[in-house]
Formats: C-alpha cells, structure tokens, sequence
C-alpha cells in the first residue's frame, strides 16, 4: 500500500469517501488478518506473558512492601530509588544486551517501582487504587484493540506518530514543571492528569499497532516494556485525577 493510497484512505474514511474504494485499497483481508495473528502468535503471547509477570512483580511489592519502616530515611531512599529507575531505562533503551540480562533489568526496574508506588499506598484511600487499577486494565483493553483495528483496517502509524506523542509528552512535562514552580499545579493538576491520561491512552494504540506491524526479531521485551510503561503511566494518572475529585 503507498503512501498516497493511505493517505486517501483515512481522508475518504474521514470525510464520506468511496468506502468501498478504500476497504480494496488500504485495508488488510481476513485472510491477511489471520496470516499477521498465526505469525504474530507467539511473539504476543510472550509479550503479554513478560507484561502480566512484571505487573504482578510491582504490584506484590506495592501492597506488602513495609512502609512504616525505616521511615525517617524515607526522602533519599526515594530520590535513590527515581535515580536508579531512570539509570535501568538508560540501560534498556542504549545498550545492547540478550534477552536474558534484559528481561533480569526490567524485573529489576518493576521491583523499584512497586517500591515506589509503596509511598502512594501509604497516603491513599486503598479504595482509589483499585478502582485506578480496573480503569488501568479497562483503558488498555480498550486501547489496545483500537490500535490493532486500525491496523487492520489499512492505517499504519509510523515514525511521525511517534515523534508527535513524543512532542506531546515533553511539552506536558515542561508545563507540569512551570506550574509546579508558578504555584498553579494545585488548580492544574486535575487538567494535566487528564491530558496525561490521554496521552498515554494513545500510546497504546501507537505501541499495539507498531508492535503488530514491526519485526523485533524476537525481542518480546522491549515490546513487554512499552506496554508496561503505558500502563504505569495510566494508572499514575487515574490515581491523581481520583484523589483530587
């Protein structure tokens, strides 16, 4: 499929084109769809078998972590704690390693952020966390199946999707740190939580549909990894906008 005969695609799609013009065009037969499911099988299911261990690693360690001790160190192991975890993506994402030692540092990096995440059961209503972890679950289902039909329905999404959620990210980043110091994060948060959450509600749909269509020769963490941050991020987001109804 071109670029053009995408691009036509999702405008006639968009827009009340011919559909049936654009379903021969652009779209993927079923016979196309079960060829990409019957290759894709295994992969995904490695995928989601890494992605379903890693969670329940943060989350055992979220609820049974003892957070009354040591509570007077609590700030610097913290601070520890952020640093190592962006040093272990560093690693991920920049050094070429084998499956193995990969999937051993991201085992590693899920361990740290139910650690952190510790901090958050202490101060918040157990009620909240699990209604953040069925909206979590809920938003990734769906998500998920959007940016597989997508897929399926002829429309890939490629590097400039990427680079735009990118975009999109360090420029709330960048407005989450001039509210902090403004002193207007307090009447903000509720919004950026929100904005957060459709962020990386697009991320999934992103991720799944790069994931359906890119070959990563074997590589099921890194895909595993992506999913998990989406998820992390979510559920971070659902929690803040919860807190602060």
């Amino acid at each position: 499929m071109t670029k053009k005969q995408a691009t036509s695609c999702i405008y006639d799609t968009l827009y009340g084109g011919n559909k049936t013009t654009c379903m021969k065009g652009g779209a993927m037969s079923e016979s196309d769809i079960l060829s990409l499911l019957i290759d894709k099988k295994d992969f995904m299911l490695k995928v989601f078998a890494t992605l379903i261990t890693q969670l329940g690693i943060t989350y055992y360690i979220m609820t049974n972590y003892d957070r009354e001790k040591d509570k007077d160190k609590r700030i610097p192991k913290t601070w520890v704690l952020v640093v190592a975890s962006f040093a272990v993506i560093l690693l991920l994402a920049l050094v070429p390693m084998n499956i193995y030692l990969k999937f051993g540092l991201f085992t590693l990096f899920s361990g740290i952020t139910g650690l952190l995440f510790s901090e958050l059961m202490r101060i918040t209503n157990p009620k909240l966390v699990q209604m953040a972890v069925v909206g979590t679950l809920g938003i990734f289902t769906t998500f998920f199946v959007l940016g597989a039909g997508l897929l399926f329905s002829g429309i890939k999404l490629g590097l400039r999707t990427g680079l735009f959620l990118l975009f999109s990210l360090l420029l709330l980043i960048v407005a989450m740190i001039v509210s902090y110091f403004t002193g207007e994060y307090g009447n903000s948060y509720r919004l950026l939580s929100g904005i957060g959450l459709i962020l990386f509600s697009a991320f999934i749909v992103y991720d799944t549909n790069k994931i359906l269509q890119k070959d990563y020769y074997g590589d099921f963490v890194t895909a595993s990894l992506d999913y998990y941050l989406d998820i992390i991020n979510i559920f971070i987001r659902l929690l803040s906008y919860n807190r602060q109804r």
